[in-house]
């Protein structure tokens, strides 16, 4: 709407100027003469806010705008007690019904791999093969199945929750 504004006061005021030049024959030396800034300026300041208005209905007409939208804002799955039965039963089927998670392990992962907005990029491979050296020889999987459920997941709360249902590590 200002747009609209203030390209109408643009072509009053130039209307009226270009009147007061244009009125009967002109001589040699006039007596009023237009300085370009008084043209130019405006012209220029309207043109800028066109290409600038242009640009913004184009990005927002580009169907390939939205198309990412969603994984750049996940919102953290909404964890229901029917979806967190299900992944403890297929941990049981895969890995046994001894299966259990180390949550200090599992809830550090998730918040590096959040702050890393779920790039699962957030295990340093180092430490994590010391900390997997160092485990009980029996829960070695399990802390591994930790770590990647924390970096994968990402959802400290799921983690917990595990924990909650008695699949803590002790």
């Amino acid at each position: 709407m200002d747009l609209l504004r203030s390209f109408y006061v643009f072509t009053l005021v130039l209307q009226l100027l270009l009147s007061l030049c244009s009125d009967g024959v002109r001589t040699q030396d006039t007596g009023f003469e237009l300085p370009v800034q008084l043209i130019g300026f405006p012209v220029i300041i309207m043109s800028v806010k066109m290409a600038n208005f242009v640009k913004k209905l184009a990005y927002s007409l580009n169907p390939r705008t939205y198309t990412g939208r969603v994984k750049r804002h996940e919102a953290e799955v909404q964890l229901t007690a029917e979806k967190l039965a299900e992944a403890e039963k297929k941990l049981v089927a895969e890995l046994g019904e001894n299966v259990c998670v180390y949550e200090n392990v599992c809830d550090k992962y998730a918040y590096k791999a959040r702050q890393q907005n779920g790039h699962n990029q957030a295990i340093d491979w180092g430490e994590m093969l010391r900390r997997f050296e160092n485990a009980p020889e029996d829960k070695k999987k399990f802390y591994l199945l930790s770590v990647f459920i924390g970096d994968i997941i990402a959802s400290p709360n799921f983690c917990h929750q595990l924990v909650k249902r008695g699949r803590g590590c002790k």
